[in-house]
């Protein structure tokens, strides 16, 4: 006895897939090995010069702040030392050490009442416009721009 397949046994004849013609692609050169090191260099270079030239650029503009920053300073202590200077000044005047040296030294003297002459002087009323009023306009619309622009550079400036 044998066991098996009772089916038929038929050949079908399965038509095979049709190939399309291969097109002939070109083929892109690629960069051997070498080359792409040096190009992927290339570019580690070129971005670490520019990333340094950013960063001294923020430095110099660090260093000039701090330089002005001190110049104000420095600035604010000597408009003190002279104000200061102008109130002792002030302050040190004593009219009766003036005219002492003025009579002892110089040899000067009061003048008498006939030398004194008052003069009447009549004033009209009269308004006069100053040129502060005209151009207080423009000097305000050129604050308030410069304190934008000063705004946005404060904005984007490194602290």
């Amino acid at each position: 006895m044998e066991y098996g397949n009772l089916a038929y046994e038929e050949e079908y004849d399965v038509p095979l897939r049709e190939q399309k013609p291969q097109k002939h692609r070109k083929q892109v050169r690629r960069p051997n090995g070498r080359l792409r090191y040096i190009r992927y260099i290339c570019a580690i270079t070129i971005m670490s010069l520019a990333a340094g030239f950013m960063i001294s650029t923020f430095v110099a503009v660090h260093e000039t702040r701090a330089t002005v920053a001190a110049l104000e300073d420095e600035l604010a202590e000597e408009e003190a030392i002279t104000s200061q200077k102008a109130f002792d000044l002030d302050h040190s005047v004593d009219l009766a050490t003036i005219e002492e040296e003025a009579t002892a030294r110089l040899g000067m003297q009061r003048p008498e009442s006939y030398q004194t002459v008052y003069v009447n002087v009549e004033r009209e009323d009269v308004a006069e416009k100053t040129a502060d009023e005209v151009e207080n306009a423009g000097n305000t619309i050129a604050g308030a721009f410069k304190s934008i622009i000063g705004n946005i550079v404060e904005f984007f400036s490194i602290k």
